[in-house]
């Protein structure tokens, strides 16, 4: 007689007892504390849980979702860093009113434009200045890249919060040129323009990525969290001189467009970028 397959769930998704989600039996610790956090964050996006509406107890939300007191706390804390629960000692926890993440908009019609004084509305900390090989996969996208290139990591934050970690790749030939100082104040462009290697042309990108380890830490995202990957290529009169790849939270940073054509019926014009 064959044997029986029994087939089980797989302990990796998320499983429902008693009409409530709780995490699977092989996670602990950090994935814990985020599987809470993220499944009220979402009640509290969505309007499950309305603004100046009741939380439940920390006793109830360890019972529900089978967490020990200490993962809870460590849940409702980050919320209530965040601005977006109040607590209220022998009262219980409440959703704030009218949440909203300080968030940055860039237009794209006027992306340059723009640049100044978004920089002068954010500050940003400069994580890694060093020659280094040059990813193998920008150099497949560009060949003109040079095999060893300057790699600046910043990190910008808007009114103290994370919302963009960019990692520039200038070909050391250029690049040694550079010294460090010159982007505690100053974009890429401007470093560049100043080093009478003006920028004619860009080609930019946008995909969306998943948070890895780097990421996840500096934007204080879950590891996998779906992240804005922003991807400007520039030019001069000699080719490529730099590569810049930025990885954005879309819920603090967007991209914005707008497009228009001609009013007229008959009107054969085709659709451009609406300038301010």
């Amino acid at each position: 007689m064959a044997p029986t397959t029994v087939h089980r769930p797989s302990k990796s998704k998320l499983s429902r007892e008693n009409g409530s989600l709780r995490p699977p039996r092989n996670v602990r610790g950090v994935a814990r504390y985020y599987f809470l956090y993220e499944h009220l964050s979402g009640a509290l996006n969505d309007g499950t849980i309305h603004a100046g509406g009741a939380l439940p107890s920390e006793p109830d939300l360890a019972t529900r979702y089978k967490l020990s007191r200490t993962t809870v706390r460590r849940a409702l804390a980050r919320l209530e860093e965040e601005g977006r629960i109040v607590r209220h000692q022998g009262r219980g926890t409440y959703a704030r009113q009218s949440y909203k993440p300080p968030a940055l908009h860039l237009n794209l019609q006027d992306f340059f434009k723009e640049l100044p004084a978004l920089a002068s509305r954010t500050a940003s900390s400069v994580l890694r200045f060093e020659i280094g090989p040059t990813p193998p996969a920008l150099r497949e996208l560009q060949p003109q890249l040079a095999p060893h290139a300057l790699i600046v990591q910043r990190l910008h934050r808007f009114r103290g919060t994370p919302f963009a970690l960019s990692t520039a790749y200038v070909p050391e030939r250029i690049g040694e040129r550079v010294p460090r100082e010159a982007f505690d104040q100053s974009s890429l462009l401007t470093v560049l323009d100043q080093l009478g290697r003006r920028t004619t042309k860009t080609e930019y990108t946008t995909t969306a990525v998943a948070a890895d380890v780097v990421a996840a830490k500096r934007l204080n995202v879950q590891l996998g969290a779906p992240l804005l990957r922003n991807r400007a290529v520039l030019f001069s009169a000699g080719g490529v001189q730099a590569v810049v790849d930025s990885v954005c939270r879309p819920d603090r940073f967007n991209i914005r467009a707008a497009l228009e054509r001609s009013p007229l019926r008959n009107s054969r014009s085709q659709w451009r970028l609406k300038r301010s």
